[in-house]
């Protein structure tokens, strides 16, 4: 298969500002936990998993919300709305619009001032436009440092979402960590929608077929095959890319037989 140089997959500065707009995973999670009535729970979707995802795709999860500590000083540290039905945004993509209180306080006590977090609590639960104001307004009082931006996505977010992978899918034990964190990574973007009906998440469902019958081999081109849903988004047709790339570098880790 021919490939795109590498250097093709590199996100600029409007492809990021794509990706970071859209909530489709946090917009399923709150779907998601409304229909289970657990929207005020500290561990949404169940306990965190204590499965380490590879360096490469954290830092690929990593790359795809703020680009690297760079240009998180310059641009991210402070509340901001990424446009769309986003809420107000902190840390590494952490969307405070979608978060409930107790959520809130557990992952960020100790990273930031107590002060700061009772700020935040005004963001809670605003989406959509509402946001930019709210976004605006915190600016002036909330300043998450990269160090621990990074210490609440690495020990309290993404625990969370590949124990929700875990759950969604059969065999995640088999797959190593680079395939893992290929498939935590396209769940955090898109959620844990791999039952949902229609042609949307026709990939997704085929990802959880090809999981359970053990045809590891056949998934990335089911990341690839995802790029029809975004045609003038290049930021997500990148990350697709990005997460098959990845999930054929850890096939080609494990053992053979």
């Amino acid at each position: 298969m021919k490939k795109d140089a590498a250097t093709s997959l590199t996100l600029s500065e409007t492809e990021l500002e794509q990706v970071r707009s859209d909530r489709e995973g946090l917009e399923w999670l709150h779907e998601f936990l409304a229909e289970e009535g657990a929207l005020e729970t500290v561990q949404p979707g169940g306990a965190p998993s204590a499965t380490p995802i590879s360096g490469q795709a954290f830092d690929l999860i990593v790359e795809f919300e703020v680009t690297g500590e760079q240009a998180y000083t310059q641009r991210y540290r402070r509340p901001v709305w990424p446009k769309g039905q986003s809420g107000v945004t902190i840390g590494i993509g952490y969307d405070v619009g979608y978060a409930a209180k107790p959520l809130l306080w557990a992952d960020w006590v100790r990273a930031i001032p107590d002060a700061m977090i009772t700020a935040l609590e005004g963001a809670l639960g605003v989406t959509g436009t509402p946001a930019s104001a709210v976004a605006k307004r915190l600016q002036s009082t909330v300043d998450v440092p990269w160090q621990g931006a990074i210490k609440v996505h690495r020990e309290k977010v993404l625990p969370r979402w590949v124990g929700l992978v875990e759950r969604s899918l059969s065999n995640t034990g088999m797959i190593g960590p680079d395939c893992l964190g290929a498939l935590v990574s396209l769940t955090y973007n898109r959620g844990a929608s791999f039952g949902k009906p229609g042609a949307r998440y026709r990939e997704m469902r085929n990802i959880k077929s090809h999981l359970a019958s053990r045809e590891f081999r056949a998934i990335p081109d089911e990341f690839r095959s995802m790029k029809r849903l975004w045609p003038d988004l290049t930021g997500l047709q990148k990350r697709r890319e990005r997460e098959a790339r990845l999930f054929e570098q850890g096939l080609a880790a494990l053992p053979s037989g």
